[in-house]
């Protein structure tokens, strides 16, 4: 048998991509969630005060 030499330079590329590849889901994940609160909270102040202008137009 002859001695064959392996390759190890991909390994450090094929590491750095899925550690890319796995920051780039949680940027992902992290931003679709603070989307989420913020189409929430801005929902939730419309309710406020169209019920605010209703209170205030019927009491004139």
């Amino acid at each position: 048998m002859y001695n064959q030499k392996l390759d190890n330079k991909g390994q450090g590329s094929a590491e750095l991509i899925l550690i890319i590849g796995g920051l780039l889901i949680i940027v992902l994940f992290v931003g679709s969630y603070m989307s989420n609160i913020t189409q929430k909270t801005q929902s939730n102040i419309n309710d406020l005060l169209k019920k605010e202008r209703e209170y205030l137009i019927n009491k004139i």
